[in-house]
């Protein structure tokens, strides 16, 4: 299977590996270059999966898609709206694609792109990667832990089975049906990881890890709230990746996911402070408005009506 990556940071090269190694042609993109200069003639990983893999780096989105059958979204969700429209405008056939993390409704805007332009790709959300990794001084990846499973929400609905036989070939990894993409949306645990540990107190035991319980809470809340109430639970998420991450999360990703729950709490009338409150503080501290999410903006009521059911 011809499988195009696009993003080349830590989670992007180590599902290139997972998926190299179980024989199948990846091209890797960065949309700056930037995540892909380190790499020489292979990619080279560490941890839970050693060994180094080649791989085809495109120069170009164009030459990136040319031929693939799949097609692997790992960008973080607040960069998305842009590369969504240039990726529809080079869309060709109907491929299958896959984008981890979700970015609030990314995949529901990518498929209202290419159904303007008479394409119908089925779209799958992964609110976590299958990998947990990290980028060493070298370069090379290494790889913390690969889950024991893959949570998935589709568009459309019964594009699940082909989605998950495309999963099973690329990762051979079980797979969990999760409603739709606005539950694989709602289930992304990153942005609370994000604003618990930055938000708890220094010295103050477990403080992030009670924090990141209280929000969510408010997140199975509003997923209550928007008929979306069988989620993985944040615990879950975090122990399948070896636990909370050692870096933290860009401050605009940690934005926009919670401005991505903040709405919702708003639409639905569903009261989430933690949240809310996460969210005002980031924007206090940034100067910035930072709600509503950048993408969410895209998408016309009508849409937005449909996803939330």
């Amino acid at each position: 299977m011809k499988v195009a990556i696009l993003g080349a940071g830590p989670a992007g090269c180590a599902m290139a590996a997972l998926i190299a190694n179980r024989e199948h042609e990846v091209t890797l993109w960065s949309p700056r270059g930037g995540g892909t200069r380190h790499l020489g003639a292979n990619l080279v990983t560490r941890g839970v999966l050693e060994g180094s893999w080649r791989l085809r780096i495109a120069a170009d989105l164009g030459r990136a898609l040319d031929q693939a059958e799949l097609v692997l979204v790992a960008l973080p969700g607040h960069v998305l709206a842009p590369l969504l429209h240039r990726l529809a405008t080079v869309l060709v056939g109907n491929p299958d694609i896959l984008l981890t993390p979700p970015g609030a409704l990314a995949p529901l805007l990518l498929r209202n792109l290419a159904l303007s332009r008479g394409i119908s790709p089925r779209v799958g959300a992964l609110p976590v990667p299958p990998v947990a990794a990290r980028r060493e001084a070298d370069g090379a990846t290494h790889i913390v832990a690969i889950r024991p499973r893959i949570w998935l929400g589709s568009l459309p609905v019964e594009a699940s089975p082909r989605l998950i036989a495309i999963l099973d070939e690329a990762f051979g990894l079980p797979v969990e049906r999760l409603a739709d993409v606005l539950a694989a949306a709602l289930a992304e645990p990153a942005p609370l990881i994000g604003a618990a540990q930055l938000f708890a107190p220094q010295g103050v035991p477990n403080a992030a890890g009670r924090l990141l319980l209280g929000l969510a809470a408010e997140r199975d809340a509003l997923a209550e709230a928007c008929g979306r109430g069988s989620l993985p639970s944040i615990a879950e998420l975090v122990m399948e990746q070896g636990g909370l991450p050692e870096a933290a999360l860009p401050l605009a990703e940690v934005a926009a996911g919670l401005a991505f729950l903040d709405g919702l709490a708003r639409a639905t009338r569903t009261p989430a402070p933690l949240i809310g409150a996460a969210l005002q503080l980031l924007e206090g501290a940034t100067g910035e408005r930072l709600s509503p999410h950048p993408l969410m903006a895209e998408l016309d009521a009508e849409s937005l009506a449909k996803a939330l059911g």
